[in-house]
């Protein structure tokens, strides 16, 4: 069996093969040539496209972390406070570090605690009475903390990756860097004026220092990559049934009317979208690690099922808009969507808008970006109420069943005249083949059949031979094609059978 291998002639069973040098073969292999050439150009489309996409949102965020704004907020209302945000605010500003700006008036550290959590980066607040403590110690108190005197703020889970790589740094830095300024000019100021016996030199020395909240911890193991790699698995096997669906369901399409067509793919992708998102979220109850419960919010069965069909609306409108580009592509061209599609998704959840250039504001109306923001909100309470970002999910889901009922419309109008096959190739491309004549080749034929030679019901009575059965078998095939709409069935009244009712013996 393996001597078909062989590279020596096999006589009875290289009978009919032909070598890459045989003149017949060249027609073909200049075919396969020219498609491969164009699977090169597309290859090419498809590599650049990605990495530009990709790697263009993220080459700059370190000369635009200045779009994120963070805040110093003064609750103490005397002078450590106005000293404090006066140095945070004067500090020279750096394309590199987040921007310092006042923060909103707010009477507590619970209120700067909520405003965050819904609103802010993260926020570097002046302790209410930070002021009094300090001034008592230095009068001769004890048992100063220095630490009591401010807080930083900030929401890991508002962005895992930009919180942890930006903003954290950012108010740990100014943080430790207006503590040794302050002391240092108490230190100086305490030098002009004469000593009292009962100074606190450990208050004098280090007067002010912070302890640090995060209101949305998202600090458990698989945070930063949670819905990102989540949702990319998801929609990557969404990817491997549609193509099988496209190239296997030709009959459907030359079959089924065009209003059962529809609601049947909305069907079948809400059901894909629904099993595969089940697994995600069963994935994430599974891995979500040890350390889950003390650096995220407690998850309930109500945690789940919002996980669950966030999934689902992701994978739902992310696989009606794949479905609906790849219906009317070829299946050389049906890669470009996937991805352009999965790489713009994926960098929405990997890097904020505020890092990228402006041309990635399109994040905002994106699947991956709107369900990563409402699971990190069920996860970790960070980001304001999910309304938003459901009530563009739900838009992009009824936009693309649109969209999905155009692109089914054009599918079966390309298959019923023949300008389309069973793969998707078209008509004039080389690999097209379709059993469906096209239609404006019936359109010819039904013109040129003469007025006069219209076949009449009792042509073919029982006994008589039709006419062109004696003909040759090239003038048969030579004879036009009919389409289907000019063949008409008639019953012949001297037989009991009923071709229409499908009585015998009637």
């Amino acid at each position: 069996m393996l001597d078909i291998y062989s590279w020596r002639h096999l006589p009875g069973k290289d009978d009919g093969r032909v070598g890459f040098a045989d003149p017949r073969l060249r027609p073909e292999l200049k075919r396969r040539l020219r498609h491969y050439a164009e699977l090169a150009v597309i290859c090419t489309l498809l590599i650049w496209a990605g990495l530009s996409l990709f790697l263009g949102a993220m080459y700059k965020r370190s000369v635009m972390a200045h779009n994120l704004n963070i805040h110093v907020i003064d609750l103490d209302g005397g002078s450590v406070g106005a000293s404090i945000a006066q140095m945070v605010l004067s500090a020279k500003p750096t394309p590199t570090e987040p921007t310092w700006q006042r923060g909103p008036r707010l009477r507590s550290l619970d209120e700067v605690k909520a405003w965050v959590l819904r609103h802010g980066w993260g926020a570097l607040v002046i302790n209410d009475g930070a002021t009094r403590r300090l001034e008592d110690t230095l009068l001769g108190g004890a048992g100063y903390d220095p630490t009591g005197a401010m807080t930083i703020i900030h929401s890991s889970g508002r962005h895992v990756i930009s919180e942890m790589l930006f903003v954290s740094p950012a108010l740990a830095a100014t943080a430790q860097r207006v503590s040794r300024q302050y002391a240092l000019d108490l230190v100086t100021a305490f030098q002009r004026q004469r000593p009292q016996p009962q100074t606190n030199y450990a208050a004098l020395a280090h007067p002010v220092g912070f302890t640090s909240v995060d209101v949305a911890p998202a600090g458990f193991s698989i945070a930063p990559i949670m819905s990102t790699f989540g949702f990319l698995l998801v929609i990557f096997c969404t990817v491997g049934v549609l193509i099988p669906w496209k190239m296997t369901t030709f009959p459907f399409f030359a079959k089924v009317r065009y209003r059962d067509l529809v609601p049947m793919w909305f069907a079948l992708l809400l059901c894909l979208a629904l099993i595969l998102s089940l697994y995600q979220a069963l994935a994430f109850v599974a891995f979500r690690g040890p350390d889950y419960t003390k650096l995220a919010l407690r998850y309930t069965a109500a945690s789940f099922f919002k996980l669950w069909f966030t999934s689902a609306g992701v994978a739902f409108a992310v696989g009606l808009w794949l479905f609906s580009l790849f219906l009317p592509l070829t299946p050389s061209t049906m890669a470009l969507p996937s991805v352009i599609t999965v790489v713009t998704n994926v960098v929405s959840t990997v890097t904020v808008v505020e890092l990228a250039p402006t041309f990635y504001r399109i994040f905002y109306a994106l699947p991956f970006y709107n369900g990563s923001a409402i699971a990190l909100r069920v996860v970790t309470g960070a980001h304001r109420e999910a309304g938003r970002e459901a009530g563009i999910l739900g838009g992009e889901i009824a936009a693309m069943t649109v969209v999905l009922a155009l692109s089914v419309w054009a599918r079966q109008i390309c298959v019923l005249r023949g300008v389309s096959d069973p793969l998707g190739w078209y008509r004039g491309q080389s690999y097209f083949n379709t059993p469906i004549s096209y239609y404006k080749s019936d359109a010819a034929a039904a013109a040129a059949v003469p007025a006069g030679h219209a076949r009449r019901p009792d042509d073919d009575e029982e006994g008589q031979a039709d006419p062109r059965a004696a003909h040759a078998p090239e003038e048969r095939s030579a004879q036009p094609r009919y389409p289907a709409s000019s063949v008409r069935i008639v019953d012949y009244a001297g037989d009991n059978a009923r071709l229409t009712t499908g009585n015998l013996g009637g």
